[in-house]
C-alpha cells in the first residue's frame, strides 16, 4: 500500500477534480475529461470535505433537478 493510502485513489477521479479545481471547467465536464461520472466526482469531492467550498449539494433533490433540466 502506498504513503496514507494513495494506491486507493482512483486516476481518473483525482484528474477530474484537478481540472474541476484549477479551471474554469464545469463539473460534468471535468468528470468527463478524466473518464469518470459526475456523480463520482461530485462524491469525490463531499468525501474530502469540499463541498461547501465549490457549491456542491450534497442533499439535492433528484426529482427537482430533473424538473429544472426539464423546464430549460
Amino acid at each position: 500500500m502506498g504513503r496514507d493510502g494513495a494506491d486507493d485513489i482512483d486516476e481518473g477521479v483525482a484528474k477530474a477534480f484537478g481540472i474541476f479545481a484549477l479551471t474554469e471547467t464545469s463539473l460534468p465536464e471535468a468528470a468527463k475529461m478524466g473518464g469518470v461520472t459526475r456523480w463520482e466526482l461530485e462524491d469525490a469531492i463531499e468525501d474530502a470535505g469540499l463541498g461547501d467550498v465549490f457549491g456542491i449539494d450534497q442533499d439535492g433533490d433528484v426529482s427537482e433537478t430533473i424538473d429544472d433540466l426539464l423546464d430549460s
